[in-house]
């Protein structure tokens, strides 16, 4: 499954006030979070990406990620067992003089996709009881 949202981070939004938005994703595997960023930001657009209290975008707690005319591509295995799941977007720009539109892209495959030990274990059982073994 694929989601993707466009969220507006108004030019000159503190830290201290950021734009928060709720992102609603049904359970499944996150194997990918891309951020992209517009042209022109030129890294005064910060975006953190949260699951509970858990940073995942970046993993560095308490930083932000920045770009320019880039996405800025995550690549793991975090486990979301509820629905809905929830991700909690943060963006502010104190130094942008423009508004920006930050779009959040997240790949969720199911579990038994997105670990290839327990497709590889799958198919040995298939192939044993196939056999006789």
């Amino acid at each position: 499954m694929f989601y993707a949202w466009d969220i507006l981070v108004p030019a000159g939004t503190a830290e201290a006030d950021p734009v928060e938005q709720t992102l609603k994703l049904t359970k499944g595997v996150i194997t990918r979070i891309d951020v992209k960023f517009p042209p022109g930001c030129h890294g005064l657009v910060k975006v953190r990406l949260l699951r509970s209290e858990f940073q995942l975008v970046p993993l560095s707690r308490g930083e932000w990620v920045t770009g320019d005319g880039e996405p800025v591509v995550t690549e793991g295995f975090y486990l979301l067992e509820e629905t809905p799941a929830e991700l909690k977007f943060i963006g502010c720009s104190p130094s942008a003089s423009y508004n920006h539109t930050i779009t959040i892209r997240v790949s969720i495959d199911p579990p038994e996709v997105a670990n290839p030990w327990q497709v590889m274990r799958d198919f040995v059982s298939i192939v044993k009881r196939l056999i006789g073994i």
